[in-house]
């Protein structure tokens, strides 16, 4: 066989093969049915591409966002995926509702777009039904940040502007150039700095002038059987608002752990020791009590004794009344929402 042959088949198998991988890294669209009887058994976010025939921006999200491998797998793992052409004549059933065309557009996509008929425009449903329409073209870069924010349940405790500026931030070698273009009064603070404690000195202060505790437990390798929370890691950016660092610093113990230290650790009265390279401490298996998610915060009393642990985000505004809720212990008296609700309300 010569070269040109050769070469001629060579090229050919390297496109069926390219051919393939895309197909099997695309978005797999559901109906509404479909999607509907797998949430049943499985609660996922919904995301709808609310799209028309005639719209190119459409077909461009489609081949170039969705046919994106990192997105298109991020949205298969966590999402009920589904395309809707706004203008088919169809009848749709959804959430035991009959929609049908009006003669130009389908009665859901009213419904779903609230009238405001733009495209392409994707709709979440969150796990707890709520419905937000976000219109217009969306590179993969642009649209990874709203993504995380429905899959990782962000939608219960942030607004999604927010979480994108501070999403941003925190991989600035990946928006390089977005945060270039961000006037410097628009970034979230981040002129920070928490005076980080060794844990047992952190547990012996706390025995003789007695404060909270704050424990930020991280790893940095996520083996099999570990979960990374996106959104919990962007809880550093926003950790490093000054407000924040300062409410820490001034009324917290703050200690930073590193999940798979080989250290003996000393406190409370017993020794925990590392478990061997790239296994999690024996402090890190008793405090995560085999949910292994990371970064992870847990929160101590005065006592010492352990109250809580969160591992997801929020806005640094809710971060620090989260500090002072227990700082103050507050959580002896009333629930989260109930302060919550009063100390945002006071500007706190």
């Amino acid at each position: 066989m010569n070269m040109k042959i050769k070469a001629i088949l060579a090229a050919a198998v390297m496109i069926c093969t390219q051919s393939v991988m895309a197909q099997q890294d695309a978005v797999k669209w559901l109906t509404f049915a479909e999607a509907e009887k797998l949430d049943s058994a499985d609660h996922r976010p919904f995301l709808i591409d609310v799209y028309t025939d005639w719209c190119g921006w459409c077909k461009r999200m489609s081949a170039v966002t969705f046919n994106n491998q990192s997105i298109a797998r991020y949205i298969n793992k966590n999402f009920y995926p589904i395309r809707f052409d706004a203008e088919t004549s169809d009848t749709i059933y959804f959430k035991n509702k009959e929609y049908k065309s009006n003669g130009k557009v389908n009665e859901l996509a009213i419904k779903l777009l609230e009238g405001r008929l733009s495209y392409p425009t994707i709709v979440y449903i969150d796990r707890d039904t709520n419905t937000m329409p976000i219109p217009g073209y969306m590179e993969p870069k642009a649209i990874e940040p709203i993504l995380v924010y429905f899959a990782e349940n962000v939608s219960r405790n942030s607004d999604p502007e927010s979480f994108r500026k501070d999403f941003m931030l925190s991989y600035p070698n990946i928006y390089t150039e977005e945060l270039n273009k961000t006037d410097e009064a628009d970034k979230p603070d981040t002129s920070g700095i928490i005076e980080w404690m060794n844990i047992e000195d952190a547990f012996k202060k706390a025995e003789t002038n007695p404060k909270p505790i704050l424990l930020n437990l991280w790893l940095d390798f996520y083996p099999q059987g570990v979960n990374y929370s996106i959104s919990g890691n962007i809880i550093n950016t926003v950790m490093k608002n000054s407000d924040v660092c300062n409410y820490i610093n001034k009324n917290y113990y703050p200690v930073k752990f590193y999940a798979a230290s080989q250290d003996t650790i000393n406190i409370l009265g017993q020794t925990f020791v590392g478990s061997g390279t790239g296994m999690p401490h024996q402090l890190t298996g008793v405090l995560m009590n085999n949910n292994f998610t990371f970064p992870s915060i847990f929160f101590f009393n005065k006592e010492r004794q352990f109250i809580a642990r969160i591992n997801n985000y929020f806005n640094s505004k809710t971060y620090k009344i989260i500090l002072q809720f227990y700082a103050e212990e507050a959580y002896k008296k009333e629930n989260f929402i109930d302060y919550y609700k009063r100390n945002s309300k006071n500007g706190r």
